[in-house]
């Protein structure tokens, strides 16, 4: 008879594996979680002291993420009120684009469904009369979600791991994974240290999935963010959450194409990340987390030319890691053949949005091997079609190419 450590061992103490764990913990299922670093740590795709909660979808109405995403708000809240943790800031998002971007015009359509009218459907105009210390161009336009916000990252991490482990979980960090074997009864987990035997094993280490299972059609990508001092005038405007409210927006034929943030919680500074063609890493870990002058040129410029009153010096900097997947969309569900591993990584961006909803799906999986949420655009094998080859999905274009999310 096998002697197992756990029922299921979950591979990453990140956004969604620490949720992924709380979950199973809170439903009774014997679990361990294991962290190559600690939990949470300054390397991962959850460190830079918050970020940007949307639940407003950016796809047509019926698409299948519209069910998760009404449910994050809720989720995020029952899980502060749990973990008694104070972590969700609920300010709102501001969401800006501009005329001609089909894109949006999908978000500001389903803001109109959502919330029955045009309130906060914003114009150029609007945009200037409201939220003055954004810059807007004149074809800038803007959507509210005013139910969405921002949440505490690192501490949701904390909260998660040391939540679960409250409710029985063990939890091992500073622990690195090597390798798992499948067999007939069992999942063998080989760590640095020791061998975990578990019945199922649940992967999601974010960007560091590129080193266990390097085959997927995911790769790690550089994320830079800043924290910026608004000039002496207009200290008092930057710390108000209703002039400067979380948020996330793209920018029309210029060198970022998308840029985020929220007011710091150390007020009145700034937080700006933005998507710049940084490049790719396939070997993580020879990644340099240190930040130089350059990789800070474009959130500088951003810091310029989209606040008024905000000096382009940033106070302080931080390098991540992220997971991203050339369709943009995550890897979750149930992984080969043996139904002993469930994938829940590569989420792109979009992670800490969804996280304590995918903490359910992914303990469904384990717990009932299905869930009540359609998962379908998330199946972790729709790249291994014959005709899918990794050749043909990073081709050789030498860099990140967002056009790749039409394929």
């Amino acid at each position: 008879m096998v002697k197992y450590d756990a029922q299921v061992a979950v591979i990453g103490l990140g956004a969604n594996g620490g949720q992924a764990l709380y979950q199973l913990a809170k439903r009774g299922i014997s679990a361990i979680g294991l962290e190559q670093y600690w939990a949470p740590n300054e390397r991962s795709g959850h460190a830079g002291e918050h970020r940007v909660l949307h639940p407003l979808p950016f796809s047509p109405e019926g698409s299948p993420d519209h069910d998760i995403l009404k449910d994050i708000m809720p989720a995020w809240k029952q899980f502060q009120k749990e973990t008694n943790s104070n972590i969700v800031l609920e300010h709102g998002v501001l969401l800006f684009g501009h005329e001609g971007d089909e894109e949006f015009e999908v978000i500001a359509q389903n803001a109109r469904n959502r919330d029955g009218h045009d309130r906060n459907v914003l114009s150029a105009d609007t945009l200037r009369k409201e939220y003055p210390l954004f810059r807007t161009p004149d074809d800038g336009l803007g959507v509210f979600d005013e139910q969405g916000g921002a949440v505490r990252s690192e501490m949701a991490v904390y909260s998660a791991v040391h939540g679960a482990q409250k409710l029985g979980a063990e939890v091992h960090t500073d622990t690195k994974v090597h390798g798992w074997a499948i067999e007939q009864d069992r999942v063998r987990v080989f760590t640095r240290d020791r061998e975990f035997v578990v019945e199922k094993l649940v992967v999601s280490p974010g960007a560091y999935v590129a080193e266990l299972l390097p085959h997927l059609p995911i790769r790690a990508r550089r994320l830079v963010m800043g924290w910026f001092t608004p000039k002496p005038d207009y200290v008092d405007a930057y710390s108000d959450p209703k002039q400067l409210p979380a948020f996330h927006g793209s920018i029309p034929h210029r060198r970022g194409e998308m840029i985020y943030g929220a007011g710091s919680l150390d007020k009145p500074y700034v937080k700006i990340g933005a998507d710049f063609n940084w490049g790719l890493a396939d070997e993580i870990n020879q990644t340099d987390f240190h930040v130089v002058p350059e990789d800070l040129d474009g959130i500088r410029m951003m810091a310029r030319e989209r606040f008024v009153g905000l000096d382009d010096a940033p106070l302080r900097s931080i390098k991540l890691m992220d997971g991203w997947t050339v369709d943009f969309e995550a890897l979750v569900g149930n992984y080969g053949p043996s139904g002993r591993v469930v994938l829940a990584t590569g989420f792109s961006g979009y992670g800490f949005t969804v996280a304590p909803v995918m903490g359910q799906i992914v303990a469904d999986l384990v717990e009932k091997e299905e869930t009540s949420y359609n998962i379908e655009h998330l199946n972790p094998n729709r790249f291994t079609e014959p005709n899918n080859s990794l050749a043909e999905w990073w081709g050789v274009t030498g860099g990140w190419n967002r056009s790749w999310s039409k394929l």
